[in-house]
């Protein structure tokens, strides 16, 4: 399982767009795929999602995007979703992906990914797919959302997250991530994993 650790945290003096331009791989050719972003509250996932998806040219669905009204209003009154609601969630995620996936088209998605069934479900849904899980310090996250504005989930909804995070310590195709590393070595490391998963993929498809 690729992981990463805090200690080799790099001086990262290369800008995101010099990273993006050298070690985005190349899609020419090659079978859609999926990069999934997945994190509690906090972690950073839709801005890194935005940054991948603009520098792959892909597709990118935000999953706050597919919360129905009431699931919205609930968890910005502090209370978690209910299972009814979250399996609808995900439902609809995986219907975007398939079509995505029918129509040939490379995606980015970002959502929580807390359950591992449902991290399943959505595995099966994409093309080729890689995870990038997001993690990091319960203060740092806390942090993050006391400083961010105009969002719906509020900084009390992030221990309900991380009690219900399934980590996904037993999933191959998960990249872990420590949140706190700059962006350009984050883009670097999903961009050389992402390859892996293309190669991987392509040689599937020859066979």
């Amino acid at each position: 399982m690729p992981r990463d650790t805090a200690a080799d945290d790099p001086s990262a003096s290369s800008t995101p767009a010099q990273i993006t331009s050298s070690a985005a791989p190349d899609g020419a050719g090659q079978q859609p795929q999926t990069l999934v972003l997945m994190g509690v509250a906090g972690s950073g996932k839709s801005t890194l999602a935005r940054h991948c998806a603009d520098a792959l040219g892909w597709t990118y669905l935000e999953g706050d995007d597919f919360h129905s009204a009431t699931a919205k209003q609930m968890m910005a009154s502090g209370q978690p979703l209910t299972a009814e609601l979250r399996q609808h969630w995900v439902g609809l995620l995986c219907q975007a992906l398939q079509q995505q996936q029918a129509n040939g088209l490379s995606t980015v998605l970002s959502y929580s990914g807390l359950i591992q069934q449902q991290r399943a479900q959505i595995r099966a849904a994409a093309a080729a797919p890689l995870f990038v899980y997001l993690h990091g310090p319960a203060d740092v996250l806390a942090a993050r959302l006391r400083a961010r504005t105009a969002h719906f989930m509020p900084e009390s909804m992030l221990h309900s997250q991380l009690a219900t995070m399934q980590v996904p310590v037993l999933e191959p195709d998960v990249l872990w991530l420590d949140l706190r590393l700059p962006l350009p070595e984050q883009l670097k490391r999903i961009f050389q994993a992402l390859q892996l998963t293309a190669d991987s993929a392509n040689t599937k498809s020859a066979i």
